[in-house]
């Protein structure tokens, strides 16, 4: 069981890791097409950082389910806690950010899922 966990804890740290990496490189997108924040009055970055820790929380619980029922439906709570907390103000960032934090939690997820414990190592009997 402990080896399930670590691979659970290692899937979702890479999915909060690949989180900053994908915001990022949407940022530059998003800059490249429309132009900079700042030239609209928005400030990014207490979103992003939000939304982040709430993933991490999220994963860090998720990471010690043992069902993946209730996995999945941790999954869907985070993604409708960011779309309650961000589609009144923020509905752009709302379709960005709970596909992507949903996205990559459901992706470790299944990773963990498919991985899981290895089978026990047979004995060879003579």
């Amino acid at each position: 069981m402990t080896r399930r966990w670590l691979i659970a804890l290692v899937a979702h740290a890479l999915a909060c890791l690949l989180f900053l990496l994908l915001n990022d490189i949407g940022v530059d997108y998003y800059k490249q097409v429309y132009g900079g924040f700042t030239a609209r009055g928005v400030a990014s970055g207490a979103i992003v950082w939000l939304v982040f820790d709430v993933m991490v929380i999220f994963s860090l619980v998720i990471a010690h389910v043992p069902q993946l029922k209730h996995k999945l439906m941790l999954n869907a709570a985070l993604v409708a806690l960011i779309i309650y907390w961000l589609m009144p103000d923020h509905p752009v960032r709302t379709m960005f950010f709970s596909p992507l934090a949903g996205g990559l939690t459901l992706l470790a997820i299944l990773i963990t899922h498919w991985l899981g414990p290895l089978p026990a190592a047979k004995e060879v009997q003579s």
